[in-house]
Formats: C-alpha cells, structure tokens, sequence
C-alpha cells in the first residue's frame, strides 16, 4: 500500500478506516494492536490524516496514539477523526482536547442507543467545528423499517445535531462541510 500511495499520492485522502474494535474482536487485540501501530506510522510518514473506528478499545487507542507524539516537541500525528462515535462523555472530552474531530452517524438519531450521544452533544462537550456527521453506510440502519443507510440520509443526522446543539440544521451542514474539506484537504 505506502509503494502504492507514494507512487500516486493522489490515491488516498487518508489512512482508514482503521482503528481497534474490542466489541466484536474479529482478530486479537494483539493483532489488532499491531496493525493499529502500522497505519498509523504510514499515516504519519505519507502525512495523511486518520480515519479512526474505536470501539470499547479507548485506552488502547489512546496509548497507540501517544507512541507517535514527542515530548517537548510538536505533534507528530496529522488529522484524526474517530468516526462512527458511540463512546462516553470523558472519551469525547479527551478526544476534543487532543484536536481530534468527531463523527456522529445515524445512531444519534435512535431512540435508546442515540440517548448518550445526545446529552454528549447538549452538553456541549463537542463544539461544532470538530464534528463530522456521516451515515456509515450501508451499515447502521436507523432509518424507520430499514436495516441499513445510505448517504442521502445524512441529513437525518444533520437535523439531530442541530437539534442537539440549538443550531439551524443549515448550519450544522456549512460548518461540517468546512470540517470535512479541512480534513481531507479537499478545495
């Protein structure tokens, strides 16, 4: 992949999604650990920002995280967004300490499962301009009568944020738009 990217450096936007998913543990938290420390070397050596899936593994994330910055110095880690969020109002809080931005999919729109993700946001923990809104898709369904998603219903989260957050749902798309063209160096 790095021969790949470096031959075409136009290939790739980011590193990701890649990350370290202790709910479902479809490989080892070990291999996991280790594939983890590899993207992200690549994402720090080729400068690509990061596209983070964190699920039940926030520590662990973290520590990976903090093998690549350098005492004293400046940070060494590029962009990150730990997408798809569904952790606890202190992981969110260390996020946004760390710079990172946030992604919130349809989840939040749920009625049971969305409950935290909501107060997160009302409780101002997550200031707009660090948030990324996204649907998932095709996966995390939460849409009434549907089991998956699709990017047109975005705007379903849109209006969850805004709501949340006491903001125009036209807001909550400008801004998160910006986040994402900042992100992703997109003009």
């Amino acid at each position: 992949m790095k021969t790949m990217l470096l031959s075409n450096p136009s290939l790739a936007k980011a590193v990701g999604e890649c990350g370290l998913d202790y709910n479902r543990n479809y490989s080892s938290r070990k291999d996991q650990m280790q594939a983890f420390r590899a993207q992200v070397a690549l994402a720090v050596e080729l400068k690509l920002p990061l596209f983070l899936h964190e699920r039940e593994a926030h520590d662990d994330l973290i520590s990976v995280l903090d093998e690549f910055q350098r005492d004293g110095e400046e940070l060494k880690l590029p962009h990150i967004v730990v997408h798809c969020f569904t952790g606890t109002s202190d992981e969110a809080a260390e996020y946004i300490q760390r710079g990172y931005y946030i992604g919130f999919t349809g989840t939040i729109c749920k009625k049971e499962r969305g409950a935290p993700l909501r107060d997160i946001l009302q409780s101002n923990i997550v200031p707009l301009n660090r948030i990324m809104i996204e649907t998932d898709a095709p996966f995390m369904g939460f849409v009434k009568g549907r089991k998956s998603s699709e990017p047109a219903h975005v705007v379903g989260v849109a209006e969850q944020v805004a709501e949340c957050l006491g903001v125009s749902v036209e807001e909550v798309c400008r801004v998160t738009t910006e986040n994402a063209r900042s992100f992703f160096g997109l003009s």
